[in-house]
């Protein structure tokens, strides 16, 4: 069975936004249901004015991944603001332009955080072959990183920001992996009225 997800990556890339009243899944529907999903993520109530709780995250990362790169500019933005906000919960003195920094370098990283000289494999490949070899990739898992922020094939979260930063942007990528998949099942929801299920 085909994920509303699916749809919507199929969605955001079709040239045919037609109405077909025998469909209640086309294009347009679904494109309509995760529309209705973002107003209800964003406001935090539902049509029936059943609440849930806010994700304005959750629809422009779902854009994302959908291979919508137009929606990088809704996640930085919302990113920025909400760690410009908790700074201020954390006492770090950070300005909107620093917070604006964090938001892109966390939704980088969230976005592809593999490594690029061994491409995620932990390992570098003998030289002139696709074979890996023993010695392990010096960018991702060299023994100066602290065991604590190393993964094989995954660069360093930490080192990528100031010391003191480091609990907010820890934070904000918490964040996005919370919002993450909150889209779909809200979209299905106002697509199941509809739906002879």
């Amino acid at each position: 069975m085909i994920r509303i997800q699916d749809r919507y990556a199929s969605a955001v890339h079709s040239s045919n936004l037609g109405v077909d009243a025998k469909t209640h899944m086309s294009d347009s529907d679904t494109l309509g249901a995760y529309g209705i999903a973002d107003r209800v993520l964003e406001d935090g109530v539902t049509s029936t004015g059943e609440p849930v709780t806010p994700s304005p995250l959750a629809v422009p990362l779902e854009r994302l991944f959908a291979g919508d790169n137009n929606a990088v500019y809704d996640i930085v933005r919302q990113l920025a603001e909400t760690a410009y906000e908790h700074s201020f919960r954390l006492r770090l003195k950070i300005g909107r332009t620093e917070a604006r920094d964090i938001a892109e370098a966390c939704l980088a990283w969230h976005r592809s955080g593999t490594c690029q000289s061994c491409e995620g494999r932990g390992y570098t490949l003998i030289p002139g072959t696709k074979t890996l070899s023993e010695n392990e990739c010096q960018d991702c898992c060299a023994s100066y990183i602290p065991a604590r922020w190393r993964t094989p094939g995954k660069l360093p979260f930490e080192r990528q920001f100031r010391p003191e930063w480091r609990e907010l942007a820890r934070w904000l990528v918490s964040q996005m992996e919370t919002a993450a998949g909150r889209a779909g099942p809200e979209a299905m929801r106002a697509l199941a009225p509809r739906l002879d299920l």
